[in-house]
């Protein structure tokens, strides 16, 4: 009988799917550490870079998809390098964080959302629905709220009077320390994600609002693809 797969497609399928339950429980220790964030600002940061490190170490490494993943590697490493130059003008520019908030968001919503086209795509290859790929797709669901904390964030430091200050860690006199209000942010997007709603982004500015339907849109289109990958696999084309 012969073999559906050769050892190193099993073994490198194996590994990948160890990855799909590393990076679910990466995006979830980040989620339950953001009130630790809030008095520690620093580890905001050091979790996106671990963060992006497991997705091109343990799954894009594995991944059957071989074109374009040097490109999709060098662009994880820009993104590091990158927050790295965020933490360092935290540190000793303050002044340059307003311009280099947009190139960070371009950065983290071009790396994120290269990731989950990479990740819909393998999971429509997968030839079998394992544990490991349904925490798979559970992960991009809580990436797609992670990257959206990026998009209100930035919003927050172009535009503080989208957002109520008052319900900021120290209200308006954080917006002086910008990754104090990253896990605020956080709450708010998993707020839209879910449709439940945040309280934080203010309904007269349509900026702050924006952010937040976008981020429901895509959370939702994102659930409907993967539902619409499940529903194909029990489909069968008739051949005339």
């Amino acid at each position: 009988m012969k073999r559906l797969f050769s050892p190193d497609q099993i073994q490198h399928m194996r590994r990948r799917h160890r990855g799909y339950r590393l990076l679910l429980l990466t995006i979830s220790l980040v989620l339950l550490l953001q009130p630790v964030a809030e008095t520690f600002p620093l580890l905001n940061s050091l979790a996106a870079i671990c963060l992006a490190l497991v997705m091109m170490l343990f799954l894009t490494r594995y991944s059957p998809l071989q074109a374009r993943k040097r490109s999709f590697f060098g662009l994880g490493i820009v993104t590091i390098a990158y927050e790295l130059v965020w933490l360092f003008s935290l540190t000793s520019h303050s002044s340059l964080v307003l311009h280099l908030a947009i190139p960070r968001l371009l950065l983290w919503t071009l790396f994120i959302g290269t990731f989950l086209l990479r990740q819909v795509k393998v999971l429509m290859v997968e030839p079998y629905v394992t544990l490991g790929v349904v925490m798979g797709a559970s992960a991009g669901y809580l990436l797609i709220g992670y990257l959206g904390a990026f998009l209100l964030h930035t919003l927050l430091i172009w535009h503080p009077a989208s957002f109520d200050q008052a319900l900021l860690p120290l209200g308006s006199a954080s917006l002086q320390d910008p990754m104090r209000t990253f896990p605020a942010m956080v709450l708010a997007s998993f707020g839209s994600l879910t449709t439940t709603g945040n309280a934080i982004t203010l309904p007269r500015h349509l900026l702050g609002s924006t952010g937040g339907m976008v981020i429901a849109l895509i959370g939702q289109l994102y659930v409907a693809v993967l539902i619409a990958l499940i529903l194909g696999r029990f489909h069968r084309r008739e051949v005339p």
